[in-house]
């Protein structure tokens, strides 16, 4: 099973962006393959915040590109995406681009947020998503479970439970 990790880079803090991919990390199954394009170097600075003379807004472009290749190539290959808002306090224009190209390639997406008062609560998100849970534990369970993958997360035995034994909401 291969897992896409997505959520916010741009104008968070690396605590931020690497944390939640680690608990991820922590609480899935080694057997489970884990894209994360955190992994590689990544462009945190928000862009629009500063002045760029012509040579520095040619290496973001060129940047910019890359990551849309490598990472739409990632998530075509993934049996699944796993996207978290939790405590986003701004719009995550390159995750919810993400999550359009999983909707197009037919890559079920798991999305992690607060149940309400969360930017990423909208009617198009939540029409694309094959799940919305509210806790990263909740998130990964919901993942494996679609594929009925026996399998063991963290400390506890998940093995076919059902979605509906999993405490997720279904595009609430």
């Amino acid at each position: 099973m291969k897992i896409y990790l997505s959520g916010s880079i741009t104008g968070s803090a690396e605590d931020a962006i690497v944390g939640w991919r680690r608990k991820v990390l922590e609480l899935l199954p080694r057997t489970v393959e884990v894209f994360d394009p955190t992994a590689l170097p990544f462009d945190s600075i928000a862009g629009y915040l500063q002045q760029e003379n012509p040579t520095e807004a040619l290496q973001r472009l060129r940047h910019g590109m890359l990551v849309v290749d490598r990472n739409k190539h990632l998530i075509r290959s993934s049996d699944v995406v796993l996207a978290n808002f939790l405590h986003a306090d701004h719009a995550s224009i390159g995750s919810i681009g993400e999550l359009f190209w999983a909707n197009a390639f037919r890559v079920p997406i798991v999305i992690v947020r607060e149940q309400t008062g969360n930017v990423h609560d909208h009617a198009m998100l939540n029409a694309i998503a094959s799940i919305v849970t509210s806790t990263l534990e909740d998130g990964c369970k919901a993942a494996l479970n679609m594929f009925h993958a026996e399998t063991r997360l963290g400390r506890r035995n998940v093995s076919r439970t059902t979605p509906s034994q999993v405490r997720t909401s279904h595009r609430s």
